[in-house]
């Protein structure tokens, strides 16, 4: 028997029995005391949730309150999990960072050895480079777990206390927002997650149930409300970079000599992903509308050359 398939029987059947002792098991698997304890040591690491006990009844038992899964994938299965899971190192927060440390592991240690292996050959050859984050929001798993008990909250949102209820979170142009009633304006507002800098549980006896809410419906709500009509002017060659690095999600028109100019409508959420992308076009990309977007360029160009006023 190899040890991966004894490992996945030995906690199918600690998991039915509850109560053991070493000994025993070393004899209904036939194999040494050591290597019990030390398939044990593993199961623990993997999150079997073991405790031991000392004395001549002594031994091990397994926490009542929790239950083993056990789940046998394919192989294309094995890969599709490891690279999803794998594609959210590029998140600078997540709601449950830790754990996601943890799962990693324990998917990682749980697979046979040829399984492993080619992980480890094909690891390094697969990236995601989606939704690179770039704003910590370290309230994230705070909000995550008032969405999941329904819970009203207060915020301190870019320093003014607010009362909200989540109703998710997502991920957009490498920020997270929280979607959530606003009891101030008594309707859904969306709120960035990185400007949310305190947290608590509010005392407010009127909330509203949103367990039924469906996150998308909310999302598509917020960002269908169009707040900005967008005109851009772009030289031939902001014009081929606008192509090659942005889908072509806003409409653009190219005369004859290859200028073109971008039009259409943008929502709030939209400006401080746009700020960076046209900032990074430079004198290839000229913003003629909102003024609010122009406002926002203007504002980091100085910040930037503020930075960099002495070098020469």
């Amino acid at each position: 028997m190899s040890k991966a398939i004894r490992l996945n029987e030995l906690r199918l059947y600690i998991n039915r029995v509850k109560k053991f002792k070493v000994d025993d098991l070393a004899k209904e698997f036939n194999v040494s005391r050591r290597t019990i304890l030390r398939d044990l040591e593993e199961l623990s690491i993997l999150g079997v949730p073991l405790i031991s006990e000392v004395g001549a009844n002594g031994g091990y038992q397994v926490l009542e309150e929790k239950n083993l899964l056990a789940v046998s994938f394919t192989k294309e299965e094995t890969f599709s999990i490891f690279f999803a899971l794998l594609s959210l190192k590029h998140f600078i927060s997540l709601p449950f960072e830790s754990e996601y440390n943890s799962i990693i592991k324990k998917f990682y240690l749980n697979l046979n050895g040829k399984m492993k292996d080619e992980i480890d050959l094909i690891k390094n050859k697969i990236d995601f480079k989606i939704d690179n984050q770039s704003k910590e929001s370290p309230l994230l798993k705070d909000l995550f777990m008032a969405v999941i008990g329904n819970e009203p909250l207060w915020i301190s949102y870019l320093g003014v206390k607010r009362e909200i209820q989540p109703v998710g979170l997502f991920s957009q142009y490498g920020r997270w927002y929280c979607p959530s009633y606003c009891y101030l304006r008594k309707e859904f507002r969306l709120f960035r997650c990185d400007r949310i800098s305190e947290i608590g549980l509010s005392a407010r006896n009127d909330k509203i149930n949103l367990k039924d809410t469906n996150l998308n419906d909310i999302i598509n709500i917020l960002t269908q409300r169009k707040d900005y009509e967008l005109v851009v002017e772009l030289t031939p060659e902001g014009v081929e970079k606008y192509k090659s690095n942005v889908s072509l999600y806003y409409q653009i028109s190219i005369d004859s000599k290859g200028y073109g100019v971008i039009k259409g409508s943008i929502s709030e959420i939209e400006l401080d992903f746009l700020t960076d992308y046209f900032i990074q076009m430079g004198k290839h990309a000229n913003v003629v509308e909102p003024v609010e977007l122009r406002a926002k360029i203007k504002k980091k160009i100085l910040e930037l050359n503020d930075l960099y006023h002495d070098f020469v």
